[in-house]
């Protein structure tokens, strides 16, 4: 992870609107990134900047050397919104991971140069916050190595976990369920079989796209209004940004088909050596044969024995009624903090205690907001 041997690091922001232009050295940044992060790929995070993100995004590229030839870094940063603030970079609510890529090889020297920009450019800025970090991943190691290098305070809260499926060689997952539930889930499975011909397949195409978007919008995230069609914006995005990664062939919608009818679909984004089971749906009209269960079964087995990947991330909220039961394995996440500056001893902690309280303040506002949502239904 050392710096590049052709002169330091160089940090220019643009508009986010011109991050179009660098299509060819982001596609090739993401190939070396230290970490697979498919929503801080173009595909991902063009439509996503486009459609369901806020004003005032700014986006920091480090080059390798001063022919900016190398893309070395990308951040999209939010918008700090007070003196002694912390800002972050930014991540969609449609993402599970930041808008964040990072050179594999030169991550300390890259991250250096963006606190560094920060340090100068905008002095009011305490730290810069990475929510969604993978603790034992390798940018975490780097956030920790420049922290010692620098002498950079560093901090990381709000840990949890989230559900994973081991792939690749050696890899059985159903050897590890419970014998209980995987036994009623093959009963389930065998009634939906005389129900007519039961059929799981992969696709990339347009229909299946389609299909997916529908399928959701059919259930209960369309009548609480949170599904990708319930709204313009969001619906844009999701088509743009699902047939821009079919194009790049980053995308797999899984189907679980009764007689060529789809009952349940699943989006999966791959980057690198690693999927992301991005969105899932099913058809409720056949919820008592466990429909979602069935596909991510049937999709589990496939993702298993791919050779071209190592893990599977479910991009699920922890405790995952659904998820937790069938994948066992589990990535640790946390939200790092690295300070701009040497020293910060006031102004660091301070920065940290008022994120926190906003942090509470705003779950506490969504609790509610659900509570209110759910009682409507």
């Amino acid at each position: 992870m050392a710096g590049s041997a052709d002169g330091p690091p160089q940090v220019d922001a643009y508009a986010i609107a011109d991050l179009i232009g660098l299509e060819s050295q982001w596609r090739d940044l993401a190939e070396r990134a230290v970490e697979p992060n498919p929503f801080a790929e173009s595909a991902f995070l063009i439509p996503a900047t486009g459609h369901v993100a806020p004003r005032g995004l700014t986006a920091l590229c480090v080059w390798g050397a001063p022919d900016r030839k190398r893309l070395d870094a990308l951040a999209v940063l939010g918008r700090a919104r007070a003196p002694l603030a912390i800002v972050d970079v930014w991540r969609s609510e449609l993402a599970p991971l930041s808008a964040l890529l990072v050179d594999g090889e030169r991550a300390i020297a890259s991250l250096e140069a963006l606190a560094g920009w920060l340090a100068r450019e905008r002095p009011g800025i305490v730290a810069l916050g990475l929510p969604n970090v993978e603790v034992n991943g390798k940018l975490a190691q780097a956030l920790r190595g420049i922290s010692t290098k620098r002498a950079l305070r560093l901090a990381a809260s709000n840990p949890r976990q989230r559900a994973a499926l081991d792939c690749g060689p050696g890899a059985n997952f159903a050897a590890l369920l419970d014998a209980k539930q995987r036994k009623e889930w093959g009963r389930l499975r065998r009634r939906l079989e005389g129900r007519g011909k039961l059929e799981f397949t992969w696709s990339h195409e347009p229909a299946a796209i389609e299909d997916f978007l529908t399928l959701e919008a059919a259930g209960w995230k369309g009548a609480r209004g949170t599904a990708l069609m319930a709204d313009a914006n969001r619906a844009t995005f999701a088509r743009e940004m699902l047939r821009g990664c079919a194009a790049k062939g980053r995308l797999q919608i899984a189907r679980l088909c009764l007689d060529g009818r789809s009952i349940a679909a699943g989006a999966v984004l791959r980057s690198g050596s690693r999927a992301f089971y991005w969105k899932t749906a099913f058809d409720e009209t056949f919820g008592e044969f466990s429909p979602g269960v069935q596909l991510t079964l049937a999709m589990s087995r496939s993702l298993e024995a791919d050779g071209g990947l190592s893990l599977a991330d479910s991009c699920a909220d922890p405790n995952h009624p659904m998820i937790n039961r069938l994948w066992t394995g589990r990535i640790d996440f946390a939200d790092f903090h690295l300070a701009t500056k040497s020293g910060s001893r006031i102004a660091f902690p301070f920065a940290l205690s008022a994120r926190s309280a906003q942090a509470s303040a705003r779950e506490r506002i969504k609790s509610l907001v659900n509570e209110w949502r759910d009682r409507r239904r």
